[in-house]
């Protein structure tokens, strides 16, 4: 008795640049293989006398629990670019300190993007409310003094020279891999007998994906869905083979 009874593992290769993005940590894996087919009928009855293959779609479809930024680079058509760019602060509560200050937890590129809103939701004026030297801030508006809180809603700052950026174009897509899943046959004593490799040439990566968290903390699975397309000179899309253990 043979039985396929894990997930696969997988390697996706860009033969241009030749980068490998590969996972052994996908929660479901699956080929989805659709043939588009119309039947031919006739007589009494309208019995069916043959049936007529039009075309044979094949869908590769991925879930993976552990984030993997260079997937999304590849369902974004973009290459991953290393350098410093601009970062946003999220918003966070301070306690006016001594000599009104407060210290952000970075220094902010520019004064007028600094957000400051006191407790009653009013925003205060650059310069006019506050002041800024560096990651420093001095409250200077009337009415607030030490132990009051502020809300920094925002600021921009620099982000290090090792900071990665994938650019959101929408006139660009996804291109080409060739995509290898790779699962194992086991026998009816769970012995592996055999590895099974899905081979494909070229495989596009779809430009549909969501990316969805929730307020409980869990690990949010990234989806990577893939169709495989005709070569120009062939009619052959890959293949599969069984590799004896």
């Amino acid at each position: 008795m043979a039985l396929i009874a894990d997930v696969f593992d997988v390697i996706l290769r860009d033969t241009k640049t030749k980068d490998v993005i590969g996972t052994t940590t996908l929660q479901d894996a699956g080929i989805e293989f659709t043939v588009a087919e119309n039947e031919v009928r006739a007589g009494k009855g309208n019995q069916l006398y043959g049936i007529l293959h039009v075309s044979r779609d094949i869908a590769i479809n991925l879930t993976d629990v552990e984030f993997k930024y260079d997937w999304l680079a590849k369902q974004l058509g973009q290459n991953i670019v290393t350098g410093a760019g601009v970062g946003y602060a999220m918003p966070k509560w301070y306690a006016i300190a001594e000599n009104n200050g407060v210290t952000l937890e970075a220094t902010p590129t520019s004064i007028d993007l600094v957000a400051i809103y006191d407790e009653a939701g009013t925003k205060l004026e650059p310069t006019t409310d506050f002041t800024l030297t560096g990651n420093a801030v001095e409250i200077t508006k009337a009415g607030l003094s030490v132990g009051d809180n502020v809300e920094v809603r925002t600021y921009a700052y620099e982000t290090p020279a090792n900071t990665q950026t994938i650019q959101i174009d929408n006139a660009i897509f996804g291109k080409g891999v060739e995509a290898v899943l790779e699962t194992i046959e086991i026998d009816g004593e769970e012995n592996v007998v055999a590895k099974i490799q899905y081979q494909f040439d070229n495989a596009v990566p779809s430009g549909n994906f969501s990316v969805n968290t929730q307020s409980e903390r869990n690990a949010a699975t990234q989806a990577f869905n893939l169709r495989v397309i005709k070569p120009k000179t062939s009619t052959v899309v890959g293949r599969v083979i069984r590799i004896p253990v």
